[in-house]
């Protein structure tokens, strides 16, 4: 059996004088030093979440920036397609007019050249009706 004698009384005495300084000396120290740990880590932890916060809103402002600029582009390439429509279409009239007009003056040289022709022609079939009649008659005439 345990015998309660002066010697328990040390150990207790001993024990809480150890348990005392040991709470002091390492272990209050101990529990500051994780309780600091994990405010830091918290912190840390905070400005994480803060700094994922702000990359996702920055991703989306670029992904709206890049949204915006490829709206903007494709309407200023419809812009420059639409006046190089334009400008194609504007040419191509100018150039059926001036095709036009030209096919109309060479016509009417082709007219002139082809009365001329004839006048010509007019007057040397004139000239040669008139030599075969001087051959025919054998004399000359008028």
């Amino acid at each position: 059996m345990i015998a309660l004698d002066y010697t328990v009384f040390i150990q207790v005495v001993a024990f809480l004088f150890f348990w005392f300084l040991l709470t002091r000396l390492l272990i209050r120290p101990f529990l500051g030093l994780l309780a600091e740990r994990e405010r830091r880590t918290e912190g840390v932890k905070s400005e994480a979440a803060l700094l994922k916060e702000e990359g996702e809103r920055l991703g989306k402002e670029y992904e709206l920036g890049i949204t915006k600029a490829q709206g903007e582009a494709k309407a200023l390439k419809e812009s420059v397609v639409q006046e190089a429509r334009e400008t194609r279409d504007r040419l191509i009239a100018q150039a059926r007019e001036e095709a036009a007009g030209m096919l109309e003056a060479v016509r009417e040289e082709i007219r002139k050249e082809l009365q001329r022709g004839r006048g010509d022609a007019a007057r040397e079939a004139e000239v040669i009706a008139h030599q075969m009649a001087e051959k025919i008659l054998g004399r000359k005439i008028g």
